[in-house]
């Protein structure tokens, strides 16, 4: 049985659902707010139930909606039938948050990086537990993994993660590396020693570098990239093939990417989103 037929099947229930003594209490808007919010939670296509579930609505109501949205262009629906927010969302958010005007600011300096290396290279902040990408400009554009943007992470298997864990409180650390740390990998660090050692280097260093934590055959590396007080709540990193052990010059080149940026941030330009549509239409990244 299809999707499609679940709903019909559920038109009862869901009438009674949608206008019960909760219900009343909430809104269409809050309704779409919440069809919305489930995509919050990873970043990956969902499917209608997947909604329904994450955003407490009957399969009626999510399908309903559900096409609403992607009418208005809201969400977008891949070749297996599951939605993904669209890019016109990320217009929207653009035009308020600071997460995405760092991006902006860093996406002319990331096209850069990605040309002179040809790594995947990425942007990311600290979402509670987990990294999230503000920005991942991929060397394969079929890549359909986490680290791309909008995709999230636990803290412990990524060099971004873990550098952005090494400059936060030392109370969340703590609460942090006192839970059980999921292991992806036989190199995935999970001893919380380890890791303490790890971000202790990564004070001292400036960067911090990963190997076979999330794929055994790949490694990342990261940089720090502080705002106008010196907090880092920002990193670069580049990801690479483990058969190139020692990519030639990628500290440097990653580094020096990380000052661009963090300058960037303290001078804080107004950009134009046409010099930043060039950039990645230039860049092939579009």
């Amino acid at each position: 049985m299809n999707e499609t037929s679940s709903v019909d099947i559920q038109n009862v229930r869901s009438r009674l659902q949608d206008t019960g003594p909760g219900s009343a209490k909430r809104t269409a808007a809050a309704r779409v707010l919440s069809l919305l919010d489930a995509f919050a939670q990873r970043g990956e296509p969902l499917t209608l139930t997947e909604i329904a579930r994450r955003a407490d609505l009957s399969l009626t109501t999510t399908h309903r909606l559900a096409h609403e949205v992607l009418d208005w262009g809201g969400l977008e629906m891949d070749e297996e039938g599951r939605y993904r927010l669209s890019r016109k969302i990320l217009k929207l958010a653009s035009a308020s948050t600071e997460d995405l005007r760092i991006r902006e600011l860093a996406l002319p300096h990331l096209v850069d990086l990605q040309r002179r290396t040809g790594l995947t290279v990425n942007l990311s902040v600290r979402e509670g537990d987990e990294v999230m990408y503000l920005e991942a400009l991929r060397a394969h554009p079929n890549y359909t993994g986490q680290n791309r943007m909008g995709g999230r992470l636990p803290l412990h298997v990524t060099a971004t993660g873990q550098l952005l864990l090494a400059f936060a409180d030392p109370s969340f650390q703590e609460d942090y590396l006192s839970r059980p740390l999921k292991r992806y990998t036989e190199f995935t660090p999970s001893r919380p020693e380890e890791i303490r050692e790890r971000m202790a280097a990564a004070r001292r260093d400036g960067f911090l570098r990963i190997d076979g934590a999330l794929a055994p055959g790949a490694g990342s590396m990261a940089a720090p990239v502080p705002d106008a007080l010196g907090a880092v709540d920002v990193a670069v990193g580049a990801i690479y093939a483990r058969v190139h052990p020692e990519p030639h010059g990628l500290k440097d080149l990653l580094l020096a990417t990380a000052r661009r940026i963090a300058r960037a941030r303290v001078e804080r330009p107004v950009l134009d989103p046409r010099t930043i549509a060039f950039n990645r239409s230039h860049a092939g990244l579009v």
